[in-house]
């Protein structure tokens, strides 16, 4: 269930931020090339980060992306962008698995669970 609400926030993110980017393009809405483009490569790294190895790396692309998110609003200061990135280290802190369910392979957890 946590990396499902990971995957959900990285996968929703990625589509807003492509979309934002590529209607740029479309003269729909008027932000900077530079801006869009950001917006487009941020986009397939949230949804990459949910999609690859069934988001194995969901959970550090939410953070990473998230600290890019603040400072990149916080140089332009845009309270939406500074708003994702907060919600995105939080997603991504929160939601964190067990250390027992990333540390070990299978086998060691099942032996240690028989154990007790």
């Amino acid at each position: 269930m946590r990396i499902a609400i990971q995957r959900i926030w990285a996968s929703a993110i990625g589509i807003a931020s492509i979309a934002i980017g590529i209607l740029k393009f479309g003269s729909i809405v008027h932000i900077p090339t530079l801006d869009a483009v950001i917006h487009i490569i941020t986009g397939v790294t949230f949804i990459a980060g949910a999609w690859i190895n069934k988001g194995q790396y969901v959970g550090k692309t939410n953070r990473w992306l998230g600290i890019f998110y603040i400072v990149f609003g916080a140089i332009g200061v845009n309270w939406a962008h500074i708003i994702v990135g907060i919600l995105s280290i939080l997603i991504g802190l929160l939601t964190r698995p067990s250390s027992a369910a990333t540390c070990c392979p299978r086998e060691i957890r099942r032996a240690s669970l028989d154990e007790s």
